[in-house]
Order: C-alpha cells, then sequence, then structure tokens
C-alpha cells in the first residue's frame, strides 16, 4: 500500500459534472465524521466517569449518545452514501451530469436540516425513536433533500446510452428508492399521525432494518461490487448469480425486523416471519460470498488487495459484512437471541456493520474518487497507513470487544476491564480519522487553489 497511494495519480474524473456535488458530500461527510467521533469519545469517557462534564444538562449521557448516533448515521453514512452513489451510477451509465446545482441543492438543503435537527437534540427538542429522534418538523426538509441529493443516480440510469445494467447500478437504484419509501411512512405513522398499540414498534423496527439493510448496507454491497471489478481488473465471480442475490437480499432483508422484537407483545406469527426472513438471508449472504471473495481467490487475488489501498479497506469491509451476516443469522434464532438480548452484544453486532463492513468501504471509495475528482495525489502515505490501522484496530478491536463483553456466559469476568478499552479503541477511531481529515483536506484545498490560479482548468 506504500506505494499505491501514487498510483492514484492525477487523472480528469469521468464526469467533470459531478465533480463539484461529489466533493461537497465527501467534504460534509468529513466534517460529521469528525463531529460524531469526538461526541464517541466523550460519550465513552462519560461511561467511566459519570461526573466528567456533568454541570450541565446539554452534556448528560442519553443526549451526547443521541448526537453522536444521528451524526455518525445522517452525518457521515449518509453524505458517504450521496457522493460515492453519485459518482459510481454516473461512471457506469456514462451519464453527463449537467445540473449539478440541483445535486448542491440538496447537499445544502441535508446538512442544514441536519444541523438544524441536531441542535434542536442539543436543546432538548427530541423523540424516543432510535434515528427518528429530531423533531418532526425537520423530517420534510431532509425529505425534499435527499430527493435532490440522492434521486440523480436513478436519472443516470434511466438516461444511460446502452441497456446493459452492471450489479453495483442494481444496489444503488433499489437503496435510492428505500429511504424516502420507508423515512415517509415511519414519520407519518410514528411522529405525525401515531398508530396505536404495539404497531409503532414494528413499524419502527420494520424502518430501522431497511435503513440499515436496505439503504446504507446495499449502498456499500453496490460500492464492494464496482471496486473490487474495478481495482483488481477481473470480472466478477458467478456473476450469473449476482441476480438471484440482488433480488433475495431485498425480499428477505426488510422483512427481518421483527426478530428484533422477539419476546415483546406481538403476535407469534409475524415474530416467526422475523425468525424464518433472517435464516432465508443466508442464501444472498452466500452469494455474496462468491462474488467478493470467489472475484479475489484468483492469481494472488488476494495479496493484490492488501498492497492496493482502496482494495484492502474493501477486505475489511468484506470480512466484516461475512462475520456480521453470520451473527446476525444465528442470533436471530428464539433461543440465542434471548441469550444476547439487551446486552451489548447487539451493539457489537451494530458496529461491526456499521463500521467494520459500511465506513471501512466508504474509505476505500474515498481513497479512489477523491485523486480523480480533485485532480491531486494524496498528500501523506504515512496518513493512509494510520487511518487504516487505527480504524481497523480500534473500530473492529471495539466490535469484539462488545461482542464479548455482551455475552452474559463470559460477562461477569470481564466486566471489570469494560470502560478502558472502550475507550482506548475510540480514541484510536478518532486518530484514524485525523489522519483521513487531514489528508483529505490538503488534497481539497490544492484542488481548489489549483482550480483559482488556473481559471479556464
Amino acid at each position: 500500500m506504500s506505494q499505491d497511494y501514487h498510483r492514484q495519480a492525477t487523472s480528469s474524473p469521468s464526469n467533470t459534472g459531478s465533480a463539484l456535488p461529489v466533493s461537497l458530500f465527501f467534504a460534509s461527510a468529513l466534517g460529521w465524521l469528525m463531529i460524531s467521533s469526538v461526541l464517541g469519545l466523550i460519550v465513552s469517557l462519560k461511561l467511566q466517569t459519570p461526573t466528567f462534564m456533568a454541570g450541565c444538562e446539554w452534556f448528560t449521557y442519553g443526549r451526547l449518545e443521541i448526537l453522536q448516533r444521528n451524526a455518525f448515521t445522517y452525518g457521515w453514512i449518509a453524505n458517504a452514501i450521496f457522493g460515492v452513489n453519485l459518482w459510481i451510477m454516473s461512471a457506469l451509465a456514462r451519464f453527463e451530469f449537467k445540473d449539478s446545482w440541483l445535486a448542491v441543492g440538496g447537499w445544502l438543503g441535508w446538512n442544514l436540516a441536519l444541523t438544524f435537527g441536531l441542535g434542536a437534540i442539543f436543546l432538548g427538542h427530541l423523540n424516543g425513536y432510535v434515528l427518528l429522534e429530531m423533531p418532526k418538523e425537520v423530517a420534510p426538509a431532509l425529505f425534499i433533500s435527499f430527493l435532490f441529493a440522492a434521486l440523480w443516480p436513478a436519472v443516470a440510469f434511466v438516461r444511460r446510452p446502452t441497456g446493459h445494467v452492471f450489479v453495483s447500478q442494481w444496489y444503488i437504484i433499489g437503496a435510492s428508492f428505500v429511504f424516502p419509501v420507508a423515512f415517509g411512512i415511519t414519520q407519518l405513522l410514528v411522529l405525525w399521525y401515531p398508530t396505536s398499540g404495539v404497531l409503532q414498534a414494528l413499524i419502527h423496527s420494520w424502518f430501522i432494518q431497511n435503513i440499515q439493510l436496505l439503504w446504507i448496507g446495499a449502498s456499500a454491497i453496490s460500492a464492494t461490487y464496482y471496486f473490487i471489478s474495478k481495482e483488481s481488473g477481473r470480472t466478477i465471480s458467478a456473476y450469473y448469480l449476482a441476480t438471484v442475490g440482488f433480488w433475495t437480499y431485498f425480499l428477505f432483508a426488510g422483512w427481518t425486523a421483527p426478530a428484533s422484537l422477539l419476546g415483546g407483545p406481538i403476535p407469534v406469527w409475524i415474530q416467526s416471519v422475523g425468525v424464518t426472513t433472517s435464516l432465508m438471508m443466508l442464501v444472498p449472504v452466500i452469494i455474496l460470498g462468491i462474488n467478493f471473495f470467489g472475484t479475489l481467490s484468483y492469481s494472488r487475488g488476494f495479496a493484490y488487495a492488501w498492497n492496493n489501498t482502496t482494495l484492502r479497506f474493501v477486505l475489511v469491509g468484506m470480512v466484516s459484512f461475512a462475520v456480521s451476516s453470520a451473527l446476525n443469522i444465528v442470533f436471530a434464532t428464539r433461543s440465542l437471541n434471548a441469550v444476547v438480548r439487551f446486552t451489548d452484544f447487539t451493539v457489537g453486532q451494530q458496529q461491526l456493520v456499521n463500521y467494520g463492513f459500511v465506513s471501512m468501504v466508504f474509505f476505500g471509495a474515498a481513497y479512489y474518487i477523491l485523486p480523480r475528482v480533485t485532480g491531486s495525489f494524496w498528500p501523506s502515505a504515512k496518513l493512509v497507513h494510520l487511518h487504516f490501522w487505527s480504524c481497523v484496530i480500534g473500530g473492529l478491536g471495539l466490535a469484539l470487544h462488545l461482542l464479548i463483553c455482551g455475552y452474559p456466559a463470559v460477562n461477569s469476568s470481564v466486566m471489570s476491564y469494560y470502560y478502558i478499552p472502550v475507550i482506548f479503541f475510540v480514541l484510536l477511531q478518532l486518530v484514524g480519522h485525523l489522519a483521513f481529515a487531514i489528508n483529505s483536506c490538503v488534497m481539497l484545498f490544492a484542488s481548489v487553489r489549483n482550480t483559482n490560479d488556473n481559471p479556464h482548468a
């Protein structure tokens, strides 16, 4: 990897019209990542020392934890999804993006609405549903901004000059339509016109699963397909299975929500649907594993991936996806779910998905896309190394620690050592994110300076 950042040489982006919105999305994602990282460190310190920053109600653990989760999901991950999906679809569809001001408007609206929503949470105006904590008045602004920011990949797909469709495009199109549908329905039935009884909990769990698996997860899967093929120079192994994998993934993933409510006051048959579809997720997971790992299994493909900056991050994401999927399938069964329910084991599973898989894939995507958008080199190979190892050790170490401490069979023997490793791993993540931020900002500023020096560029 030490020489690979030089290999990602200065080159004109495939679509100069998308360069500005993609750069803005990545810049915003970077800013929200740093904010969520700092908040995460403060939250972990408050776990160890509850009196830390305890003199003001604005800095309570519950409020800061909600801010951290929303900044990470709607800030870092959402902006990264917008940028990566727009880039990939424009490149695959050969779409000449001319109306970049519309995407820029979506970028501005999304981040302003998110800032307002997080500010309201900080002041104590929040709801009690995970990822729906922002005041309901923020939802229309987020919804409209999403249409401007995220539906351009659909436009590029419709206007593609050829009839050929790549597997990455399937997942992007599916993900682009999942969020507005799931977000809109849930806002209406949970916050604006609340339903009665346990139906709210069922709708909310459906929303969480759709956002995590069919919007965030599908976007990361799309990027994995694209960069494995693009950087390795190989066609996807057993590509004919990708169609089955796509349809089974989107068919089963949205119905796994009731598995998170096992033991709750909902009909048993609905719980059984969640368990059954969670087990059926084994089909798309196996197909994705064949596609991903099979592609790199020929002619020293894994060795090449380990020495390629983008593929190294993606490879870690692939392994995290495989492990997290296996855990989700196994612990969706009633007997095992009853053991880890309401423990940090489920938090570790979430960490493995959102950070080990999604974030690592988007980090790798950034190392491929940003040099081509800015026309600049990555300034420092050492910062690339620091970013990778800090995030791998910090992110995956934290996930492993939560999984171990969350399993009741070993809980009592390790709880006395619980908080210090959490702080250490979160601090490592912050160091890695800071290295990534410095490297990215220097390159983005260099690009702006070069453009100002050469107005005809």
